[in-house]
């Protein structure tokens, strides 16, 4: 029996409709429902939500997580992964609310389902009542005839030095949550962490065996890891004890400016003899390199904005710029030009809301509507937000001022001898 033009013919047929049908079966995404929490449902911290959902696919499911994110879609803790069988799950999920210090505002429980090709998300609003931030402290470095860790009370009423730790300081960071207080040197070679209560120190680490021209790049706290940068192509982080949980060296990119939130590691580094600057994005929990892009500018501020989106604050041969990158897009824009001459620091507010110090004054510049307003014309080398007051604290040469956002109007003030290096907040509940 011979194979006919007929048979040809319907086996071309056939196979057309088969892949047809697989095309229109693997563009189908998996579907999500939520049933709990109720929307609107009102939390405190600490509470657990009971999240509770379905998820149904046609073919297999390749994972399924649930997590709480914030309003800008920013993760406030771990994503929590889901057993299931086969192409469907039904059942409860608990997610603690377990960040004292997250603020009262509108979260959502968020569910996301994928089949290996297509992606669903899901969101269930949600109320979350924080417990009241206070400040406590205000905290600041100086460098010149003295190298002092100061600290002046929460009504800007005292300020006395409260630390001098026998070497020169970069850079200090204070974690509200455990009541500790971290800082690197510029040639130092150790980075120190004290408890705030008792000005004990609880660990430190020797990185080198001699002094460079310069020892670390940049330094962040953020929640139970503390995460610096080292000039000789490294980037570290420590947990509460001082042991290291990330010691990565950079190859030939030197670190300078680091961001970390729940899902992401952002460094942005120098390729060292070509002064380029390169962004390159890891996953927060696993460390794993995700993405890398070349941007046009050194990077003197990460901020976040909402979702997966960024603001990089630079300056690009001396003159002052800030990015929209997208890390999902793996992708940058400008959204507006910044006033001739450099910026040195730059902090997110609250929602789209940002200020930025720049050599011409203090700015506060709000994203959408694109807004730029100065709110004062000293020239700060370092700022921070204080979510208590809702007022922005910085270092003007040797003293540190407590200015309105609203207005720029000056609230407190605080001088002593010698220039100051770096600030940050110390919270109580």
């Amino acid at each position: 029996m011979g194979f006919g033009k007929e048979n040809l013919v319907y086996l071309i047929i056939t196979g057309a409709i088969f892949m047809t049908s697989c095309k229109e079966k693997d563009s189908i995404s998996p579907t999500v429902t939520i049933s709990l929490p109720n929307q609107g449902q009102i939390f405190n911290v600490f509470d657990t939500v009971v999240t509770r959902f379905s998820v149904t696919e046609e073919t297999t499911l390749e994972y399924v997580f649930t997590q709480i994110v914030d309003d800008s879609f920013i993760p406030i803790g771990p994503s929590i992964p889901v057993n299931f069988s086969g192409n469907s799950f039904t059942g409860n999920v608990e997610l603690v609310i377990d960040d004292k210090l997250l603020p009262t505002g509108d979260y959502h429980v968020l569910v996301t389902a994928s089949d290996g090709i297509n992606e669903t998300r899901e969101f269930r609003e949600i109320k979350i009542a924080g417990v009241p931030k206070k400040r406590r402290a205000v905290f600041f470095s100086t460098a010149g005839q003295s190298n002092l860790i100061w600290k002046i009370d929460s009504l800007f009423q005292a300020g006395f030095s409260w630390l001098d730790p026998n070497q020169d300081i970069r850079q200090i960071c204070v974690n509200s949550l455990n009541d500790r207080l971290t800082f690197i040197g510029q040639l130092s070679t150790e980075i120190k962490a004290f408890d705030i209560n008792s000005i004990g120190m609880i660990w430190s680490d020797n990185t080198a065996n001699v002094n460079q021209i310069q020892r670390f790049t940049d330094l962040m706290c953020y929640e139970n890891s503390v995460y610096t940068g080292l000039f000789d192509k490294e980037i570290r982080a420590y947990n509460l004890n001082g042991a290291l949980n990330l010691n990565r060296t950079t190859s030939n990119y030197r670190p300078e400016a680091i961001y970390v939130d729940q899902t992401f590691l952002v460094i942005e580094m120098q390729l060292v003899g070509d002064d380029s600057h390169h962004v390159f994005v890891h996953s927060s929990q696993t460390h794993s390199l995700l993405w890398q892009l070349e941007v046009p500018m050194n990077i003197e501020a990460i901020c976040p904005l909402q979702g997966d989106e960024l603001l990089l604050f630079g300056n690009d041969a001396g003159q002052a710029k800030v990015l929209h990158y997208d890390i999902g897009d793996n992708g940058w824009w400008e959204p507006r030009n910044l006033p001739v001459g450099i910026l040195s620091d730059a902090v997110h507010l609250e929602g789209l809301n940002f200020a930025i110090a720049h050599e011409s004054g203090l700015y506060s510049y709000t994203y959408n509507p694109n807004f730029l307003n100065m709110l004062s014309a000293d020239n700060y080398q370092d700022i921070v937000f204080d979510i208590d007051n809702n007022t922005v604290i910085g270092a003007v040469q040797n003293t540190v001022n407590e200015v309105s956002v609203v207005n720029g109007a000056m609230i407190n003030s605080f001088a002593q001898a010698d220039s100051i290096t770096s600030i940050d907040i110390h919270y109580t509940l």
